[in-house]
């Protein structure tokens, strides 16, 4: 089958740098930290800072407490919006701290899903003002007043540790649209961007102020960056523009060709897949 047989009405625009450019583009987003050591306190601060609505997953409560009680950063808001978690990894007394200094304190107990996407749910639950999920997987209910502000989630979590851990918060990102409907998730952390692409038709944007970097040409920013389309839902028919190597309704799999290791020649990324994609990218911080 063709990859035209999939194409959408409507090409899917993703802005991975929302949080560099929330005020021109007016975009109020969600911070979740989860549980795994940072690497990048400047920007774990600067995402938390500028986020509209903070929330820390079980041990990534503990992982926050020890940031702002070390932390050389003034920090106005220090205390969560939401904390989630089925709070084995947690130091209860950080979630006692924070839950009398005003942050709500919901404990997740199902085992049958990890803490990061039983916290989506939590957090769609407060974007869309609804108790549940619909059977069908499907939102229900209207947005609330704080929730019309939220267009966008970034979960920050280092690939690092566990394997299947990392795994574990790849695999939620197929709720993604379950919880939060078509708001934007994607995870972040001191290396790179990813998130997951549906089938259908995508543009990858980067603001022209973040290749700005002294003493390199915009081509060469481009060039330096690195970037993967991983098929983690079998055999995928993809075609691109704006990539070093582009792909051209070639199949993707595993054992045979995965497109890792590729480069940006553009600013804007255009691609078409037949399955959902997993699309990686170096950060410029």
């Amino acid at each position: 089958m063709q990859i035209s047989d999939y194409k959408m009405n409507e090409i899917k625009n993703w802005w991975p740098y929302s949080y560099r450019t929330q005020d021109e583009q007016n975009n109020k987003y969600c911070f979740i930290l989860l549980n795994q050591p940072i690497l990048d306190s400047a920007l774990a601060v600067r995402l938390w800072t500028g986020s509209s609505m903070k929330v820390t997953v079980d041990g990534g409560t503990s992982i926050w407490a020890k940031l702002i009680n070390n932390s050389q950063y003034s920090i106005e808001k220090e205390v969560p919006d939401l904390i989630t978690g089925d709070f084995d990894s947690a130091d209860i007394e950080n979630i006692e701290y924070f839950k009398r200094m005003g942050a709500e304190v919901i404990e997740t107990m199902d085992q049958d899903r990890t803490d990061f996407t039983k916290c989506l749910d939590e957090v769609g639950k407060r974007i869309y003002g609804r108790t549940s999920t619909t059977t069908s997987g499907q939102i229900s209910g209207t947005a609330t007043t704080s929730g019309q502000d939220i267009s966008v989630v970034y979960a920050y979590v280092e690939n690092s540790g566990r394997l299947d851990q990392i795994m574990a918060n790849i695999q939620t990102l197929f709720f993604g649209e379950e919880y939060l409907g078509s708001i934007p998730l994607y995870l972040i952390n001191s290396q790179s961007i990813s998130w997951l692409l549906q089938p259908g038709k995508h543009s990858i944007h980067l603001p022209e102020e973040v290749l700005l970097v002294p003493g390199k040409s915009e081509a060469e920013v481009l060039d330096s960056l690195h970037c993967g389309l991983i098929p983690l839902a079998g055999p995928t028919i993809v075609t691109s523009t704006g990539l070093k190597w582009n792909l051209n309704e070639d199949e993707l799999k595993f054992g045979a060709l995965v497109s890792t290791s590729n480069a940006f020649a553009s600013k804007e990324i255009v691609i078409e897949t037949d399955k959902p994609l997993l699309w990686t990218m170096d950060i410029i911080t």
